[in-house]
């Protein structure tokens, strides 16, 4: 196998929050990149900057990876035009609701972004990544991963996906020049709404958060140091002990507590309705804050 140049780093769901984050991470190490959000998202200026700011070379895609089609369109695109060595699967949504309140199209766009984007993606830009001497696969689970969380539901369960499917693939590709890893981040201060509805909770989960820069910084790190399972921030791995530690029991009694609040305190500023019916990345901040 022999390294094609120049090589790229793909990075899905890159116009906001620890997308953006990481996008910047591995720009800052001179690595070309290609960035995909939703369309109307600002990616464009995005790419403009980091590419003026670090003299790399950044593309752009702007498509809908909760349809199919798109994804399958969007991996011919790369693979016919690029030399990929690192691939980031991002992009994702998550909310607080009560599953009897969630819209049909709400719970769709989530699992099949979160699940089969993530999938088919990795699946198709697979063969692409073996054929150089070193690459790497970087899938975005969560530490909400570990354990069921009511008023999450579908979220943590499509994490959990990522994070089991992340650790099959791995034990699978061990052999391989492909390094495989699942960042687990918790809690991430993104935007003021985001930080009204961290800053709500007890002084404990305030403890966990971290800025998206903190945990790009942290995973980009550890992929390249080749760790399988990266978990950012101590308050996170003690979080994760502990998460581990505790019956099942207990920790549903207490996700229940703390988001069936966080769910009144949404249900006080939007209706279900308008925010189930943006497009699926329209909402990456509920996607960080639940983390």
């Amino acid at each position: 196998m022999k390294d094609q140049t120049p090589l790229y780093a793909l990075i899905t769901g890159a116009s906001t929050g620890l997308g953006k984050a990481l996008a910047q991470e591995c720009a800052q190490r001179g690595m070309n990149l290609i960035l995909v959000s939703l369309p109307d998202e600002n990616l464009k200026s995005l790419c403009e900057k980091l590419k003026k700011d670090f003299k790399i070379e950044v593309f752009c895609k702007e498509t809908d990876l909760t349809d199919r089609q798109s994804v399958v369109e969007f991996a011919e695109w790369v693979t016919n035009n690029f030399a990929v060595n690192v691939l980031i699967n991002n992009a994702g949504i998550g909310g607080t609701q009560r599953f009897t309140d969630s819209t049909i199209d709400y719970l769709d766009d989530m699992i099949q972004l979160n699940i089969r984007a993530t999938t088919i993606l990795t699946r198709l830009l697979l063969p692409e990544l073996q054929k150089h001497r070193k690459a790497y696969l970087l899938n975005v689970s969560s530490l909400a991963a570990f354990s069921p969380v009511p008023y999450k539901t579908i979220y943590p369960a499509t994490k959990a996906f990522i994070y089991h499917f992340t650790r099959g693939l791995e034990a699978e590709l061990q052999d391989s020049n492909v390094q495989v890893c699942v960042l687990n981040p918790g809690p991430i201060m993104t935007n003021s709404d985001v930080s009204k509805r961290i800053n709500s909770q007890s002084f404990y989960i305030k403890l966990s958060i971290m800025t998206p820069e903190e945990i790009a910084h942290i995973a980009i790190k550890k992929m390249f140091r080749g760790k399988s399972v990266i978990i950012p921030g101590f308050m996170s791995r003690l979080n994760a002990f502990l998460i581990r530690l505790l019956p099942e029991g207990i920790r549903i009694f207490v996700g229940t507590q703390i988001f069936k609040r966080e769910n009144s305190k949404t249900q006080n500023h939007a209706s279900t309705s308008n925010r189930s019916k943006q497009p699926a990345w329209k909402q990456p901040d509920q996607k960080t804050a639940a983390s």
